[in-house]
């Protein structure tokens, strides 16, 4: 995730960023490379919409945020701008919802003949905003707390295996002198670098979990069938506006953020475990096309 959108604060920091933040970076990150707008431009923009729409009682989800009626009622609320400016702010809040309805209700993976063959459709920024604010709200040294980053962050986070996630402990991860969260994945001689977004949450669980195991640190069999799929059920249930967690679905959503950026398919395989590039064809169906702009962008090599 770029720089410019995991350290950005809004000017005076309004009360209501640390509620919604999570999901404004999530949904920039997704969104950057297909609008036609720098991340200095866009992150104040959506960033202000969030915050004023937490301020009014709007629910706490991009993609009401980004309802034509919200924006509009945003807009309207933003007296100290004129007219050039208002519809800037507008070009660009209605390219961000265009992205990223592409990603909720776009393309999805081709079905495939064979159960086998067949990838988890990746969660959506929506989604995946949700359900990260979901686990922040959660004291996090309490079991459920603690458990449920320590999932979302091996999970969307790291592209871990079951396996893996069931034994990781905190001595598997290290926090390198940059800040980088690298974690050990059991039972293979893989280190994956954990993305920025989940590093903080991460390296806090390890901090807490000691030589302890990271999920379910309590429990009494080292690699329960359903342990993952029983504990979401008892945890997750009431809460509204969640889709169902799965792991499966996580770590798709990990390939495809990698593959979103441009990330090299050769080094996403290597750190997900994979024989070769290969087994990454049913994740691309999910990667929007880039804008002229982004692409102008890479292919000059500027930022």
């Amino acid at each position: 995730m770029s720089g410019a959108i995991l350290d950005y604060r809004p000017s005076e920091e309004p009360a209501e960023w640390p509620l919604v933040s999570d999901g404004v970076r999530m949904v920039a990150a997704a969104t950057c490379d297909s609008v036609p707008y720098p991340v200095q431009r866009l992150m104040p923009v959506l960033s202000g919409l969030a915050v004023y729409a937490e301020r009014v009682g709007i629910a706490r989800d991009p993609l009401a945020w980004l309802a034509p009626e919200t924006m509009t009622r945003f807009l309207l609320a933003l007296s100290n701008l004129e007219g050039n400016s208002v519809q800037t702010y507008r070009s660009i809040l209605l390219r961000i919802r265009e992205a990223l309805l592409w990603l909720e209700y776009g393309q999805q993976p081709t079905p495939r003949m064979s159960a086998k063959s067949q990838r988890a459709t990746p969660y959506t920024p929506p989604e995946l905003a949700r359900y990260l604010m979901w686990a922040r709200a959660l004291p996090p040294t309490s079991a459920i707390g603690g458990s449920a980053l320590a999932l979302l962050a091996l999970g969307a986070g790291c592209g871990l295996t079951r396996r893996e996630l069931l034994a990781t402990r905190g001595t598997d991860i290290t926090v390198l002198p940059s800040e980088a969260v690298v974690v050990a994945a059991p039972g293979s001689d893989r280190l994956v670098v954990c993305r920025a977004m989940w590093e903080e949450d991460l390296a806090a669980r390890a901090r807490a979990a000691g030589d302890g195991l990271l999920f379910l640190p309590q429990r009494q069999t080292a690699a329960p069938k359903n342990g993952i799929s029983n504990w979401v059920k008892r945890n997750l249930m009431g809460s509204s506006g969640l889709p169902a967690l799965k792991l499966a679905r996580l770590r798709s959503t990990w390939i495809v953020e990698l593959l979103r950026q441009r990330v090299p398919e050769d080094v996403i395989a290597r750190a997900a475990g994979m024989k070769s590039t290969a087994a990454l064809a049913p994740y691309r169906a999910s990667v929007p096309p880039l804008t002229t702009a982004a692409t102008t962008r890479m292919l000059r090599g500027s930022v």
